[in-house]
C-alpha cells in the first residue's frame, strides 16, 4: 500500500507535457514566460501552493487544459489528507499488507474513504478495516450491476424501484457518522423491503 495507488499530480503533469513537446526545462520556461527555477521547483514537487497564473501559463504553453492542473492540485491535497488518515489509522495499512488481494482493486477515492473511517473510540481495527473494504466492494459491485441494468430495457422500472427505495429511507443528521448523516428506515419500510416467508 502506498502512493502507487494514487494518481500523479502537477509535477508529473508538467514533466510528461514537457517531454511530449520535446522541450528542455529552459525551453518550457521560455515558452510559458516563467522562470526556470520556478519550473524546476514545480517539477520536483517542491512548491506547495503554485500560483494559478503560473499554472495557467504552463498549461497554455503545453496545450493542456488548465482544468487538469486544478484536478492535479486537488489530487495532491487529497493525497496529503489520505496520508494523514493512513498514519492515524495504521490498522488499515496492516490489513492491506496482510490481505493484499482484498485491497488490490481499490481506487484512490476508495483508499481515501477507507482511511477516513474510524471505529468506536478511534481508528479501525484490522477486522474493522476488512469489514469496511468488503462493504465498499459490495457497494461498488451493486452500483456496477445497476449501471448495466440502466443500459437495458429495464431502465425505467429500475429507476422507479430506486426512487421508491430512496423515498422509503429517511435521512437524518447523525453527528457520530463519518459523513454526518445516516439513513434511518422506519419499521414499516423495513417490513415492505423484507421478503415474505
Amino acid at each position: 500500500m502506498g502512493d502507487e495507488h494514487l494518481p500523479e499530480g502537477i509535477a508529473a503533469l508538467l514533466r510528461t507535457g514537457r517531454i511530449r513537446k520535446g522541450w528542455k526545462q529552459s525551453e518550457l520556461a521560455e515558452h510559458a514566460g516563467v522562470s526556470r527555477t520556478t519550473l524546476i521547483h514545480l517539477e520536483r514537487g517542491a512548491t506547495q501552493e503554485p500560483h494559478a497564473a503560473t499554472l495557467s501559463k504552463l498549461a497554455h504553453a503545453l496545450d493542456i487544459p488548465p482544468e487538469q492542473f486544478v484536478a492535479a492540485q486537488s489530487i495532491e491535497v487529497a493525497r496529503e489528507q489520505t496520508d494523514f488518515d493512513r498514519q492515524s489509522n495504521p490498522a488499515l495499512a496492516e490489513a492491506a499488507e496482510r490481505y493484499p488481494q482484498r485491497f488490490r482493486h481499490l481506487t484512490p477515492a476508495d483508499w481515501a474513504e477507507l482511511a477516513g473511517q474510524f471505529g468506536v473510540g478511534g481508528g479501525l481495527t484490522v477486522e474493522g478495516a476488512l469489514a469496511a473494504v468488503d462493504r465498499l466492494q459490495s457497494d461498488k459491485d451493486t452500483l456496477h450491476k445497476l449501471k448495466l441494468v440502466l443500459q437495458t430495457h429495464l431502465r425505467e422500472p429500475a429507476q422507479q424501484l430506486i426512487e421508491a427505495l430512496y423515498r422509503s429511507v429517511e435521512v437524518t443528521r447523525d453527528p457520530t457518522s463519518p459523513r454526518g448523516c445516516t439513513p434511518a428506515a422506519s419499521e414499516e419500510t423495513v417490513s415492505h423491503l423484507t421478503p415474505d416467508t
